[in-house]
């Protein structure tokens, strides 16, 4: 039975194939009339693939030559442990840095104040920062705290970009992350934006709670989006 094939699934063949380093860095991609015939479909599937290629990083466009293979591009191991994104990085002695996307705060919202603990009067705060690593976005850190427990958070939110060192200055010691979930979700309009995604694109967002030992005084809820091209994940 003939496959039909989407620009879609046809990212995933090349990927597959760069994988098994059947091109190597620098070679010139076939032509998008070869790969139509190849894979029996229009052209416009074929200029749609290699432009999500070309986003993802895998292939790069030189005006009046064609697309060639930008090498081979292994994802990254995070591992689920209880340190900050940071530090995570840092160890792999990976290029990062962190830009603060803005500090808002929230009310009404019944399922945040509830995975919190407190009052659906009680201001909670949400702190988005964007993680960019190799010069290119890779994840959209969440965090939504509680006024109580952070009184200086309405004029610190806005320029914190280590929510886990910021949690450990306001002293609050012996950090646990409970509740962890890991789930496969289409990006947002403004998600695309801030990750530089034009064409449909899968993420892994991964929400948890974060807890004082012994007390299980809940601190921090966090919803982290990342890019499924970028990251494995150690459970």
């Amino acid at each position: 039975m003939k496959k039909n094939w989407t620009w879609e699934s046809i990212v995933d063949v090349l990927i597959q194939e760069f994988q098994e380093n059947m091109y190597k860095k620098g070679d010139k991609m076939p032509s998008e009339n070869k790969m139509a015939v190849r894979f029996g479909v229009t052209r416009t599937e074929i200029r749609k693939a290699y432009e999500r290629l070309k986003e993802l990083g895998y292939v790069y466009a030189m005006q009046g030559y064609g697309s060639f293979f930008s090498g081979r591009r292994d994802k990254i191991r995070l591992s689920m442990a209880d340190r900050s994104f940071s530090s995570k990085m840092a160890a792999l002695n990976l290029s990062y840095e962190t830009q603060n996307m803005g500090c808002q705060m929230l009310r009404g919202d019944s399922l945040i104040h509830t995975m919190l603990g407190v009052e659906f009067e009680e201001p909670i705060y949400k702190i988005t920062r964007l993680r960019i690593l190799d010069g290119e976005p890779a994840a959209i850190h969440i965090s939504y705290m509680a006024e109580d427990l952070f009184p200086c958070i309405q004029e610190d939110g806005a320029s914190v970009t280590s929510v886990y060192d910021y949690i450990h200055n306001c002293g609050y010691s012996n950090l646990h992350t409970e509740n962890r979930q890991l789930t496969v979700s289409s990006l947002s309009k403004k998600e695309r934006a801030l990750l530089q995604i034009k064409g449909y694109a899968p993420s892994l967002v991964l929400t948890c709670r974060c807890i004082t030992l012994p007390a299980g005084t809940v601190v921090e809820v966090a919803r982290t989006i990342y890019r499924s091209d970028k990251f494995i994940f150690e459970i």
